[in-house]
C-alpha cells in the first residue's frame, strides 16, 4: 500500500485498510499521505509505483499514475472540492460526487464520498477520499453473489495476452430429448443447476469461468494463476475428476422435489486440452464481462467435447503430459500406463460435428477419463 500509514492519520488508515476500499488520505497540508491497495489495483499500480506519496495533491494528479486513471474533469473536480475543505473548516464535513474514471480502457462512472478529518479542537486533520461504483444496492447485491477470487483473477485480466492454460469443455449428453421430456420450467432448474455447480467447481480449482451456451460450460486454467503447468493442468483434470458427483447432486436435489430425473439422464460430456498458445483476456460490453480465449487450441478443446458421447471425459494427451508426478498421483492417474485413441477414430464419420472434429483435431489422441 501507498504510504506507512503512521503519525495522526494512522488510526483512519488502519480502518480504511481494513475495510479494502479504493481509497487516498490527504494530509492537512493537501499531501497524499496515503493510498489503499484497492486504489492502486484501480491504477494499474503496485507498492513500487510512485504515486507521489509526500508531494501536494496538486502535483501528484498530474503524475502519469493519476493521469491515466482519472479523466481532466475528475482532476479538476477533485482540486475544485478538496482545497477548500481542507482549508475552511465550517465546510461541511462530507461531500459525495460523480466522477469519471479510466478503467479497462473504458470510461467507467463512480461516486466520491469525500471525509474532511479534523482534530479536537476543529482544525484540519486532513482527508479521506473513498471511492465507489455507481450502482443500485440491487445490482451491487447480485454481484455480490460471486465468487470473489474468480472475480479478482478475471480482474486481472484487464489486458488481452498470450497465456498458457487448461482448456475445459462440457455439455449435457442429450440434452434436446432431456428438454423435451421435462417440464420446461424443470429443465431451467437443472441448466441453473448445473451451470451454478460446474462454476462452483471451477472457482474451487482456482480456474475462470468462460461462455455459457444453453446446457454448454467452458473454463480455464492459467499456468500464471497455478504457478506451472502441471498445476494448472492438475485444477483442470480435478474439475473433470469432479464433475460428475457435483451434477449427480444437482439431479438428486431436483428428485427430491418429486422430477422423474435419475444421474444417467444427466450425463456430462467433457473436453480437456491444453493451450500453449491461447491468447486470453476480458470482453467487456454494455451487457456483458466475461474471460475468452482464442486460439486453434480452443477449437481443438471444442471439437474434442463435441466428439464425447454417454458422459466421456476425454482429455488430450498434450494436457495430460503436463502432469508432473506429484500432480498425477494427487490426481490418481498413472500416465506411463495410459493409451490413447485418434479422436478422429472415435467419431462416426457421419454428421456436420464429425466432420468438424475430423477436420480441426482428429490427429489429437486422447482418452477417457472415466
Amino acid at each position: 500500500m501507498g504510504g506507512d500509514g503512521d503519525g495522526p492519520l494512522g488510526d483512519v488508515v488502519a480502518a480504511l485498510a481494513e475495510s479494502r476500499a479504493a481509497a487516498q488520505v490527504v494530509d492537512a497540508e493537501g499531501r497524499l499521505a496515503w493510498v489503499s491497495e484497492q486504489m492502486l489495483l484501480l491504477a494499474g499500480a503496485d507498492a513500487d509505483t510512485d504515486v507521489g506519496i509526500g508531494h501536494h495533491v496538486d502535483e501528484v494528479l498530474e503524475r502519469p499514475v493519476w493521469r491515466q486513471l482519472l479523466t481532466a474533469g475528475a482532476v479538476e473536480t477533485l482540486r475544485g472540492e478538496l482545497h477548500p475543505h481542507l482549508a475552511d473548516p465550517d465546510t461541511s464535513p462530507l461531500w459525495v460526487l460523480a466522477i469519471d474514471l479510466e478503467v479497462g480502457a473504458r470510461r467507467r462512472s463512480v461516486g466520491l464520498l469525500g471525509v474532511a478529518l479534523r482534530r479536537p479542537d476543529g482544525t484540519p486533520l486532513g482527508a479521506v477520499l473513498i471511492y465507489a461504483p455507481l450502482l443500485p444496492a440491487r445490482v451491487l447485491a447480485l454481484v455480490s453473489e460471486g465468487d470473489e477470487a474468480m472475480f479478482t483473477r478475471m480482474a486481472d485480466l484487464s489486458a488481452p495476452a498470450q497465456r498458457p492454460a487448461a482448456v475445459l469443455f462440457a455439455d449435457i449428453d442429450g440434452s434436446g430429448p432431456l428438454s423435451r421430456r421435462l417440464p420446461t420450467p424443470v429443465y431451467f432448474e437443472l441448466i441453473r443447476g448445473v451451470t451454478t455447480a460446474f462454476d462452483a467447481l471451477v472457482a474451487r480449482h482456482g480456474g475462470i469461468v468462460g461462455k455459457h451456451a444453453g446446457d454448454g460450460a467452458s473454463a480455464y486454467f492459467l499456468r500464471e494463476t497455478h504457478g506451472s503447468d502441471a498445476g494448472a493442468a492438475l485444477a483442470a483434470l480435478r474439475t473433470v475428476q469432479e464433475l460428475p458427483d457435483a451434477v449427480a447432486g444437482v439431479i438428486a436435489d431436483l428428485a427430491d422435489t418429486g422430477v422423474d430425473l435419475r444421474p444417467d439422464d444427466c450425463r456430462m460430456n467433457v473436453g480437456a486440452h491444453w493451450g500453449a498458445d491461447l491468447f486470453i483476456g476480458q470482453v467487456v460490453t454494455g451487457g456483458r464481462l466475461e474471460v475468452t480465449a482464442l486460439g486453434d487450441e480452443v477449437t481443438e478443446c471444442a471439437r474434442v467435447e463435441q466428439v464425447a458421447t454417454g458422459g466421456q471425459q476425454l482429455v488430450t494427451k498434450t494436457l495430460v503430459e503436463r502432469l508432473d508426478d506429484e500432480a498425477a498421483e494427487a490426481l490418481g492417474l498413472r500416465p506411463r500406463s495410459m493409451t490413447y485413441r485418434l479422436l478422429g477414430d472415435l467419431t462416426d464419420g457421419t454428421g456436420r460435428a464429425a466432420g468438424k472434429a475430423e477436420r480441426d483435431a482428429g490427429t489429437l489422441a486422447v482418452h477417457d477419463l472415466r
